[in-house]
């Protein structure tokens, strides 16, 4: 049984989600151990540390070979936290931060994430394609002071992407169709030019499968 660590006052359907999930997994010991989630901006603060909303959503998550469906989750990145929300049978529903221990990944809505140890400490990145040429994005936002005339609060920024392919266990940024292209040998830079030209791709604004479909198609020409 999971020590009760946060109570939290959630919607009705996520507390339902939430003793389902208690019925399934009965609160495994693996998946509940962590500590709890207490993280408060300052009263006034605009905005949230959220991927997408402060609502929980219904995804899955993978620790070390165990895969656990049907979980309520949200993404703090701000301060780069995979949250669980559960009951702890009693009705009570807590938030704990998930243990980066066994962490493999997770989905949330349509994204998959990996928990990666590359060039630097572990981070989370979304995760694009498959092995060998991945697209990872690094998802982080800032929290600042409002620089409105009159105004003394915080606010967080919108959510900021860092882009990155991943091929031959190195991460290598880009930013733009140009230095996209440049991340690969001159022998193939033609014909990745030549597919981003007849799919009309903006980086920037592409969507994850465009994005996904894209380096599928430079990976198996590599």
């Amino acid at each position: 049984m999971c020590i009760i660590l946060f109570s939290f006052s959630g919607t009705m359907q996520a507390q339902d989600a939430a003793k389902d999930y208690d019925q399934v997994y009965g609160l495994d010991q693996t998946l509940c151990n962590g500590k709890k989630y207490n993280y408060f901006a300052t009263p006034g603060t605009t905005g949230h540390q959220y991927l997408v909303s402060p609502g929980y959503e219904t995804g899955s998550v993978t620790l070390n070979v165990k895969h656990y469906q049907d979980v309520i989750l949200n993404f703090d990145i701000f301060n780069q936290q995979l949250l669980l929300q559960f009951s702890d049978g009693t009705g009570k529903v807590n938030i704990i931060e998930v243990s980066q221990a066994w962490l493999k990944g997770f989905r949330l809505g349509n994204k998959n994430f990996e928990f990666l140890t590359l060039e630097k400490e572990p981070l989370f990145y979304q995760v694009l394609g498959e092995a060998p040429v991945r697209i990872l994005y690094y998802w982080r936002k800032s929290l600042n002071l409002n620089n409105t005339i009159g105004t003394s609060n915080y606010v967080f920024s919108a959510a900021v992407r860092d882009s990155f392919v991943l091929m031959d266990g190195k991460l290598k940024p880009f930013n733009s169709k140009r230095s996209l292209i440049r991340i690969f040998d001159a022998g193939y830079r033609s014909e990745i030019k030549s597919y981003l030209r007849k799919h009309k791709i903006k980086i920037r604004k592409a969507s994850d499968q465009v994005m996904a479909e894209m380096i599928t198609f430079i990976g198996h020409i590599k």
